[in-house]
């Protein structure tokens, strides 16, 4: 009886993947859930937008997937728990894609910074949200020995950008939550890999209304993200400019990187407002 469970979880070797999304109805979860189906795997999907969800479900099952689609929001933990045991426990999750997440103008606050209800808003979806997407699984995936989790964040949060301080806040914590519980889980056959994109042509970082260099389309991320994840890697960033920058800012003195990012975000706040005159 435990032997058929175990091949009910999806251990059984070339069996079709099982892959759970959050935030996939639209953007880069759109673009991995096709990416997923045209590999001929099973998709667990959820977003909050019925009917766009409704379209990205009927998409990958013309592709040939078998798609279970619930619209559910992840700051909910009751409901999250409820929907991500119930998928696993039909069939196995194999990978987690934690994608959902809020962002672009509705992360960017006035010069004088987020008032309390955004703060509490943008914390909630992007760190607490992410959690509540992978804890309903976690004890589940250690205890059959196998699984992968992959953590959406930004590139952002590896900087601290001025012009979104509690956006940047909330995707650092994701990449601490990400590599401390990849720490953890590695020796018990559980793997994690934190993404941290640079710019995604997606309708949310289109609503920011300022250049975005080095943006790659949705199509791209995804498969670089799918790449990664598939060698196992422990972090897929990308742009590679980006992550120079970053490492390049890492070793200038601090002074030398608070000045660069502040005139760099009041160049940004500046092109952003001549385009909307």
């Amino acid at each position: 009886m435990a032997q058929g469970r175990e091949r009910k979880a999806g251990a059984v070797p070339g069996a079709t993947r099982h892959v759970a999304i959050t935030g996939a109805s639209s953007g880069l979860g759109r673009a991995l859930a096709e990416l997923y189906a045209a590999q001929g795997c099973r998709l667990s999907l959820a977003g909050r937008d019925p009917g766009r969800l409704a379209a990205v479900a009927a998409a990958c099952r013309a592709r040939g997937a078998e798609v279970d689609a619930c619209t559910v929001d992840v700051v909910d933990p009751a409901a999250m728990h409820d929907w991500l045991v119930a998928r696993d426990a039909d069939c196995g999750i194999d990978i987690l894609i934690a994608n959902a997440g809020m962002g672009g103008s509705a992360v960017l606050p006035p010069p004088h910074g987020e008032d309390g209800a955004l703060a509490r808003r943008i914390l909630s979806v992007n760190t607490a949200g992410m959690i509540n997407s992978v804890t309903p699984l976690l004890s589940r995936m250690v205890s059959r020995a196998a699984g992968h989790i992959v953590l959406v964040g930004s590139i952002s949060g590896a900087i601290g950008l001025p012009q979104s301080p509690v956006y940047c806040a909330s995707k650092a914590a994701v990449q601490i939550y990400g590599d401390a519980l990849r720490r953890l889980v590695r020796e018990h056959g559980v793997r994690v890999t934190n993404v941290l994109p640079g710019f995604i042509d997606t309708p949310m970082s289109r609503s920011l209304g300022m250049a975005r260099p080095w943006c790659w389309t949705a199509d791209r991320a995804a498969r670089r993200i799918a790449r990664d994840v598939a060698r196992g890697r422990p972090r897929c960033i990308f742009p590679w400019q980006l992550r120079w920058l970053i490492a390049l800012q890492s070793l200038l003195p601090l002074w030398l990187s608070d000045a660069v990012l502040s005139a760099a975000s009041r160049r940004a706040r500046r092109r952003a407002e001549a385009g909307r005159i």
